[in-house]
Order: structure tokens, then sequence, then C-alpha cells
């Protein structure tokens, strides 16, 4: 028995072939000896055109395969890694959308050949998607956690504004009261300065006119007037002038005003020296003293020796009030 050849050895011509296991039906090739038959049974030609060429035997080509087109799956999976990685940084978040959103759209268009068979990296093409998802919504939350702690960050400066507003405010205000009142004070301090320099010009009077103190006693001393003693305790000195000085004193308060310490005067000549006062025995001279009832009215009389060196001028002063406020008041003018 004869072992058929395959069909890809090369056979001699002379030698009869064997039967073609391989042949499709109606090729001409007879079932015994392996002759090759043409129209009509007649032997076909061998090819080659004689005899003792070697031949293969002619079969279909199978037809090629289509190349799957993975590269949007691809695509899809690098950009989603791009833009989840962008979305985890926060300073670049705001890049990552862009390749987030091309991945989830070129991953679904891979999607889609996948399945069509047009693609065979299905799982590319979905990785892509997912991370494309999550790049955008990290990218998401990456911006609304950006919004917020702008929003925050520019929350607590206007908060530390208003609070240094406020302070400067109240700074200002502060400022503002204390120098209101420093104003006060100095409008007070002068107004008092004022008052004092007042009431020192009214404590200065010449004779014949009148001051009243803040507890109502009114004092008046008249001018004065020659003065000749009967008869003195002391001599009165030589070359002197000799005056008597008469003050009366009201109550116009309302209530009792004493006259302790009040009733003495002290006389000074041009030359500012102390005169003292004489005394005599003739009664007429009366020194102040008790006190008086509202509306109530005393006199009192005294005299003076002024030396003729220094008569020109004489001043009187009269004295009345306890502790601070206790005040001077001043006459002066010529003797007579």
């Amino acid at each position: 028995m004869t072992i058929p050849a395959p069909p890809d050895s090369p056979q001699a011509a002379g030698e009869p072939a064997d039967v073609n296991p391989w042949a499709p039906p109606g090729s001409g090739q007879s079932e015994g000896r392996g002759e090759v038959l043409g129209h009509g049974g007649a032997p076909a030609p061998l090819p080659g055109g004689g005899p003792g060429v070697p031949y293969w035997p002619q079969y279909p080509m199978p037809m090629p395969m289509p190349q799957p087109r993975n590269g949007l799956g691809i695509a899809a999976l690098v950009l989603g890694i791009v833009g989840a990685v962008l979305g985890l940084t926060v300073i670049l978040f705001w890049l990552s959308w862009l390749p987030a959103l091309l991945a989830v759209i070129l991953g679904a268009i891979g999607l889609a050949q996948v399945r069509k068979g047009r693609a065979t990296n299905r799982a590319m093409a979905l990785a892509g998607v997912i991370l494309g998802v999550t790049g955008l919504l990290v990218s998401a939350g990456a911006g609304v956690f950006v919004v917020a702690q702008v929003h925050a960050v520019n929350e607590g400066r206007r908060a530390a504004e208003a609070a240094a507003r406020a302070r400067t405010e109240a700074a200002e205000e502060r400022a503002a009261k204390e120098k209101e009142r420093i104003e006060t004070e100095i409008r007070k301090t002068e107004a008092e300065r004022e008052a004092r320099a007042a009431d020192e010009r009214a404590r200065r009077l010449s004779f014949g006119q009148s001051y009243t103190y803040e507890d109502g006693l009114k004092v008046t001393v008249a001018k004065p007037e020659p003065y000749v003693p009967d008869e003195t305790v002391f001599e009165a000195p030589e070359n002197a002038t000799i005056r008597q000085l008469r003050i009366t004193v009201v109550n116009t308060g309302s209530a009792d005003i004493s006259l302790s310490g009040s009733g003495m005067l002290f006389v000074r000549d041009a030359d500012e020296k102390l005169v003292f006062m004489l005394i005599d025995g003739s009664g007429r001279l009366k020194i102040l003293d008790g006190s008086l009832r509202p509306g109530q009215e005393a006199t009192g009389l005294s005299a003076y020796a002024l030396p003729n060196s220094a008569a020109a001028r004489f001043t009187v002063q009269f004295a009345h009030g306890s502790g601070l406020e206790r005040k001077d008041v001043i006459w002066s003018g010529p003797p007579s």
C-alpha cells in the first residue's frame, strides 16, 4: 500500500500520483493512482511544462484577520492616570479635569468599539473611564476644598480687618474722649484761673468800694478820715499823719457768719511797711468780733499813724474765711 505524500512534498513527474485526500471534490484528480486528469478524462499536463518537474497543488489562501484598534483604550487609560494624579495634587487640580474628561470620553468610545468587536482592550478602556471619573470627582472635590479654604481665608481676613477697624475706631473714640476730657480740663482750669484772676481783681479795691464773700459777708472800707486821738496808751509818733478807717460788714446770706479772726486790719504805708494801730482811751475805736445773723450789720473803727515820708498812699488788708476758703481783700489809695 502506498502512503500518500503530504501536499507540500514535491513529487516527480514520472511517478504515478497517489490519491490526494485533501483535494477538493471535482478537482479532476483520479482516486486511484495520482493522475491529474484534464477535461474529458484525458491526463492534464503537469505544472512545470515537462516530465520530472516537481509541483505543489493549488490551495486557496486564507483571508487576513483585521487588526484590533486598541489606541482609544490605551489613550483613555493614560489620560485617566494623568487626570487622577493631577487631581490629587492640590496645586495642579485645576489641570486634571481636562485629561480626566478626555479619558471618560475616549474610554466610552473604546468600550463601544469592544462591544462591536473592533477592539480587544476592554479592561484598559474601562480602567480609563474609571480613572477619568475618579479624576473628575477628585478635581471637583479639590476645587470645592480650595474654594472653601479661600472663602474661609477671606472670611478670616475680613473678620480680622473688621476687628482691626473696631479696635481702631475704639482707640480713636477713646482718644477723642481723652482729648475732649483734656480740653474740658483745660477749659475748666482756664475758667478757674480767669475766675481767680477776676476775683483777685475784684478783691483789689479803692476806698469806699465793697466786696461780698461767698458766704454772703459784704465788706466796705470807707475813705480815710483825719483822726485826733484824745489820749493814747502809746505816744503817737512825730511827723506822722493819723487817719481813721471805718469798716462796715453786712450779712447778706441766709446763715450766721462768724467774724472771729476777721476784725484785725493789716495796714501798710507806701513803703510796704506795716503801720500799727493806735489805741486811745476815748472809746471811739472798735474792733469787729462775734458773729452776724442774716441781715445784721456791724461797724468797726481804727486809727493809724502814717509816717509823713511814706504817707502818699497806703493799703488796708481785710481777711475772712477759714482754711482754703480764707481770702484777703485789699483797699488802697491816698490818705485823704
